[in-house]
């Protein structure tokens, strides 16, 4: 289908909070917040409503739905490769189902600003198609933290590669406000300030001072409060993965960040709260707080 027709079948949908037709099937397209960072990851969920009355199949190929992507100011958005979508599935008459995309990957909409997504979906046993109302977010920079907004570290050569200097990669710690709340944002970024990884940390109150230490093996530990009384503790290492997430309470002590002569880092004070979003998870039979 070529862009104009595309627009008039989406804008004809721009109406209606859901992309009803008269074969009684319904989609929907939703996020889970309205802004983000360049690059990040975006959890773009699907949700399809069958009550046609017959089965309906999905899913079949990789044409089964077509994302569109456009800056309300701007121009165009570079597409980098088509988005793999493929997956069969079928819906009886009053189920639903949800599909999450992540199309990050596949667009290019780093600048700041904000942007609309919109999809086409095709029903090949009728020859018909549904197209979603556009659901819209923001890219915006945010704040570098104050000393962690730049943290070098160096990355030792794969096995087998000798006699090479290490790669360079830095770690940023990013305030954003996200409607109502702030929230605290973990980038790592090559020496050439491409972005390799990027995603939300926690949501800090506003009088938060978040700390951070590298340890030895050049993980980072970074420990933001997120209540009144209540503190959020996070260790990443220079690939970007999250290796430890634990929840800490303000007791007679303060949690704070400290270090030993070998260069482990750890948290002092306060009180280890057991949650069951801790990475890794805590013992089946410690007790969990809510």
């Amino acid at each position: 289908m070529s862009k104009i027709a595309l627009f008039l079948v989406l804008l004809a949908a721009a109406g209606h909070p859901l992309c009803a037709q008269p074969n009684g099937v319904t989609a929907e397209l939703q996020l889970d917040q309205d802004q983000y960072l360049p690059a990040e990851d975006i959890q773009l969920k699907v949700r399809i409503n069958n009550r046609s009355g017959q089965t309906v199949a999905f899913g079949q190929d990789n044409q089964w739905i077509a994302f569109d992507i456009v800056a309300e100011r701007g121009p165009l958005i570079f597409k980098y490769a088509e988005m793999p979508v493929k997956g069969p599935f079928t819906l009886l008459s009053g189920q639903e189902a949800v599909r999450s995309f992540n199309p990050t990957p596949y667009f290019y909409f780093r600048l700041p600003g904000r942007y609309r997504i919109s999809a086409l979906i095709k029903i090949p046993q009728w020859n018909q198609q549904i197209a979603c109302k556009p659901v819209a977010f923001t890219v915006t920079e945010g704040i570098p933290l104050p000393n962690l907004g730049n943290l070098q570290i160096g990355v030792p050569p794969p096995p087998g590669l000798t006699n090479a200097p290490p790669e360079v990669r830095r770690y940023s710690l990013i305030k954003v406000s996200d409607l109502d709340e702030l929230k605290l944002y973990f980038r790592l970024t090559d020496r050439f300030g491409q972005t390799l990884r990027v995603f939300p940390l926690a949501r800090m109150i506003s009088f938060s001072d978040p700390q951070a230490q590298i340890d030895r093996a050049n993980n980072l530990h970074v420990l933001v409060q997120t209540g009144a009384r209540t503190f959020s503790y996070s260790v990443l290492d220079p690939a970007g993965a999250l290796l430890v997430r634990q929840y800490y309470e303000y007791t007679q002590t303060r949690p704070a960040l400290r270090s030993d002569a070998g260069g482990r880092v750890f948290v002092a004070g306060g009180r280890r709260l057991l949650t069951l979003g801790d990475i890794p998870p805590p013992a089946p039979d410690a007790a969990k707080s809510p």
